[in-house]
C-alpha cells in the first residue's frame, strides 16, 4: 500500500511541476509578443510625426506643395492622410492597450494599409498638381524598412505564442486561463 502512495505522490507531483511549467512557458510567450510590440509601437508612431510634419509642411509652404495651376485639387490627398493616419494612431492605441486581441490586430492592419494607400495615391506621378519633397519620401520609405525587423519579430512571437497555446496537453491550461490565440500583423 505504501508503495502504491509513493507512486501516486510522484505522478501527481510530476503533473503539478508540468503545468507550473506549461503555465510559465505561456506567459512568458505572451509578454515576449507585447514587448515585441510595444517595441513596433514606437516606429508604428513615427507615421503620425511623419504625416503632422508633412502636413503643417505643406500647409506653411508658399503653394503648399501644390502646383500654382490647381491648388484646391491637392486638398482631398492631404485629407484622406491626415484622417488615414489619426485612424492608424488610434487603432495603434487600442492595439497597445490588448496586443493579442485579434480585432486590434485586423484594426491596426486595416488602418495601416489606408495609411499607406493614401500615401501612395499622395506621391503618385499621375497626381502632378500635389508634389511632395523627395526628402518627404525617402523617409517614409525608411520608416517602412526599420519596421520590417520589428514587425517581423513581433509576428514570430505570435507564431510562437499560438503554436505554445495549441499543443494538446496545453491547449487545456489555455483554455483554463482564457489563453487566446492572437493575429499578426500582415
Amino acid at each position: 500500500m505504501l508503495l502504491y502512495a509513493w507512486w501516486f505522490w510522484l505522478f501527481l507531483a510530476l503533473i503539478l511541476f508540468w503545468f507550473l511549467g506549461a503555465y510559465n512557458r505561456m506567459v512568458k510567450l505572451r509578454a515576449l509578443a507585447c514587448q515585441s510590440y510595444f517595441t513596433l509601437e514606437t516606429l508604428l508612431m513615427k507615421y503620425q510625426d511623419l504625416v503632422q510634419e508633412a502636413i503643417t509642411a505643406a500647409a506653411t509652404a508658399p503653394y503648399g506643395w501644390r502646383s500654382a495651376v490647381t491648388p484646391e485639387m491637392g486638398a482631398s490627398h492631404w485629407t484622406r492622410l491626415q484622417v488615414a493616419a489619426s485612424h492608424c494612431a488610434m487603432a495603434v492605441a487600442r492595439m497597445h492597450e490588448h496586443p493579442l486581441l485579434v480585432s486590434s490586430a485586423l484594426e491596426l492592419i486595416a488602418c495601416e494599409s489606408e495609411l499607406k494607400s493614401a500615401w501612395q495615391e499622395l506621391t503618385h506621378p499621375d497626381v502632378y498638381y500635389v508634389s511632395v519633397p523627395d526628402e518627404l519620401k525617402q523617409r517614409w520609405q525608411e520608416l517602412g524598412i526599420l519596421t520590417q525587423p520589428d514587425m517581423e519579430r513581433f509576428n514570430q512571437a505570435i507564431v510562437d505564442y499560438n503554436a505554445a497555446i495549441s499543443q494538446v496537453p496545453a491547449n487545456f491550461l489555455a483554455k483554463t486561463f482564457q489563453f487566446e490565440p492572437a493575429h499578426i500583423l500582415q
